[in-house]
């Protein structure tokens, strides 16, 4: 999350978060995303997530968070569309 602040701090226009390391998120995680999703509309900012593993994707869809949050295969594929 001290990176994540950081990003959030410098108020860039897009924000892609890699998923691809994130074998597991809980509750916690999730409202850390959802809160830094905020912060960035907030400002007029785009957030992105990126590379979801086949095992966190189902806690997303479970959630309906999957409607929420811009979801890209990869980070390449966020930062061309962002």
């Amino acid at each position: 999350t001290t990176t994540l602040n950081a990003a959030l701090k410098a108020k860039p226009r897009n924000l892609v978060i890699d998923m691809g390391n994130v074998s597991y998120i809980d509750s916690s995680g999730l409202a850390v995303l959802i809160e830094a999703m905020q912060k960035v509309e907030k400002y007029g900012g785009r957030f992105a997530l990126a590379g979801l593993q086949e095992n966190v994707k189902p806690i997303f869809e479970i959630a309906r968070l999957d409607q929420v949050f811009r979801i890209y295969l990869d980070v390449d594929s966020a930062l061309s569309r962002e």
